[in-house]
């Protein structure tokens, strides 16, 4: 006897493929909690520990108050309570939060590929949805920047948008324009989103011979969300008269040929920030293919075709974004664009290569439907299945996936833990909780040496010290003063610190990265070399040092007491300082 169905479901091979790896995926990081391997580099010594900070002390929504590190600085240099990354942070326990973002890179990435597509393709989007959605995938999978990632893989849902508005606009779509910055952040999307819809309005009434109206009004609309959703950061370009470091920052100069190895370098490899791991798949099948649709184009003399060919654009519009990063660091370039635009001082307009990584998928897209349309579906399932592969297993320091097997499978085969930190180890909340409570830590003003100051203000320890990209030039040149002895000593540090800054960090007084967040961490010289002079006037009072201090007495320095943790990697030599001599 057949019994009736209660009900039927089936879900495409694609999709299933996707759930898999995502419920994969979030069930080892719900297993694994804070002992899963994050990365740390503009990560966990940066953005993590600045969110848990405003989260602890309950200022994502507070104004003309200041946050403890770098000796206190205004809680506006920080991100926007608006944006929905940090909304993350507001809801969730900061790992929760960070991990929480990292899954919900990938779902944004496939909704906003699928709903451009949709609208691209109309009612042929159901014959090319393996390959949207597959692609879709790949661009969420890969290794973003993590704090940023929602801007990166949000950026189909603009131009979809856009599309929207200049073929038939609406309130519903200028309203969910207007919330767009939500998703995205101004200084790595939003300025570049903006300058290229002003150039695609001056293109289309060239086109069209008429002004679209509707775009002019979606540029608008665009421009006012960013303003608002980031009033702080936008309060302190246009309004606040202090000098930063943004603005004294030096860039150098490349030659002609180092610019031109620039450009090809990020045309094949990409950048740090924006990695799209094209260069030994996707690269070859762009090129390849590049040459070969050129060639069919030249001997059937259709130059019109080359011409208007999307895939033709999409290459000249990556190469582009690899030149415009080139020129940047050519001098006289950038000194021009600063003054026919003076706020852009010290702005980083480089970032047009962010935009790099969609438009390598994009490109590869553009194959793949190409091959369906001869009938090759099975070719074009298997390049984007590898491509996936790439990316996934390529060791890129934000594949947190990977780099979290690579480390289990190392102390597997090895019987012991690698030399890098998981979440939990790099922060070690427990050691830190003890040394605390030991002392009576009470907010004295504190600086880390051998590891990142965002670990003790991860801890809620009062910081000297810390990194940040953007605040006032006046405090670093304040701190300068602590860390000159090693400065003067290292001339690799003092040009690092001088002509960047960011990192406000006292430095070894060796060519050596003593914070470098690794479980053994060994320096050929353990003196000290700083100011302490210096740092008694500007309040400091404890060195959280993970080595000892070979030189305290002659600085003065009384060591407290030596703290260890069997759950952390960290040896703390705590060190205080005597009060400033009364003259």
């Amino acid at each position: 006897m057949k019994f009736p169905k209660l009900y039927s479901f089936s879900m495409p091979w694609y999709y299933m493929l996707i759930f898999l790896f995502l419920a994969g995926e979030a069930i080892l990081f719900l297993i694994l909690g804070e002992n899963i391997y994050v990365s740390m580099h503009d990560n966990l010594d940066l953005h993590v520990a600045d969110y848990h900070i405003l989260s602890y002390t309950g200022t994502f929504f507070s104004h003309n108050v200041e946050l403890p590190l770098l000796n206190g600085i205004s809680r506006d240099y920080f991100a926007s309570e608006f944006s929905l990354y940090s909304w993350l942070y507001i809801l969730l326990p900061t790992s929760a939060a960070y991990v929480t973002g990292y899954l919900l890179k990938t779902i944004i990435a496939i909704v906003s590929s699928v709903l451009l597509a949709k609208d691209i393709l109309g009612q042929n989007y159901g014959q090319y949805e393996p390959i949207v959605v597959l692609c879709g995938f790949a661009y969420g999978v890969l290794p973003l920047y993590p704090t940023f990632s929602f801007p990166f893989v949000s950026l189909p849902f603009v131009i979809l948008l856009l599309r929207r508005i200049y073929r038939k606009p609406c309130f519903i779509t200028y309203l969910l324009l207007f919330l767009y910055p939500l998703l995205s952040y101004f200084t790595f999307f939003g300025f570049f989103i903006l300058a290229y819809l002003v150039l695609a309005i001056v293109i289309l009434w060239i086109k069209d011979k008429k002004l679209s109206y509707s775009l002019i009004g979606g540029l608008a609309v665009l421009t006012a969300g960013f303003v608002l959703w980031e009033y702080r950061l936008f309060s302190i370009m246009l309004f606040d008269s202090t000098l930063t470091i943004r603005e004294t920052m030096v860039q150098g100069s490349m030659s002609s040929r180092e610019i031109l190895a620039a450009i090809a370098e990020t045309f094949v490899i990409g950048v740090f920030h924006a990695e799209s791991i094209h260069t030994w798949f996707v690269l070859p099948i762009c090129v390849i293919y590049f040459i070969r649709l050129n060639y069919r184009y030249m001997t059937k003399n259709n130059y019109k075709g080359m011409r208007t060919d999307i895939f033709n654009w999409i290459i000249v519009f990556l190469f582009f974004n690899c030149v415009i990063y080139g020129l940047y660091y050519q001098e006289q370039f950038r000194n021009f664009i600063e003054i026919l635009l003076p706020p852009l001082k010290g702005f980083q307009f480089s970032r047009t290569v962010f935009f790099n990584p969609f438009l390598w998928y994009l490109a590869l897209f553009i194959i793949l439907k190409r091959l369906y349309e001869n009938h090759r579906q099975k070719i074009a399932h298997i390049i984007v299945l590898v491509s996936i592969a790439f990316i996934l297993l390529t060791g890129s320091k934000y594949n947190d996936l990977y780099n979290t097997a690579f480390n289990y499978a190392y102390r597997i085969i090895k019987q012991q833990p690698s030399n890098s930190l998981t979440y939990k180890e790099f922060y070690s909340e427990d050691l830190f909780r003890s040394i605390m409570s030991d002392i009576g830590y009470s907010g004295e003003k504190s600086v880390a040496y051998g590891m990142h100051p965002a670990v003790l203000e991860y801890n809620g320890i009062f910081t000297l010290d810390g990194c940040l990209s953007y605040y006032p030039q006046e405090y670093k040149e304040q701190f300068r003063t602590i860390i000159a002895p090693a400065l003067d000593r290292v001339e690799s540090f003092r040009i690092y610190y001088d002509d960047w800054g960011a990192r406000a960090y006292l430095f070894a007084g060796v060519d050596e990265n003593v914070y470098d967040p690794v479980r053994n961490l060994e320096i050929s010289d353990t003196n000290l070399y700083i100011d302490a002079d210096a740092f008694r006037r500007m309040g400091g009072t404890y060195i959280f040092s993970r080595l000892k201090i070979t030189n305290a007495d002659e600085l003065k320095l009384n060591l407290r007491n030596t703290y260890t943790d069997s759950s952390s990697p960290y040896t703390i030599y705590l060190y205080e300082a005597s009060p400033p001599e009364i003259t």
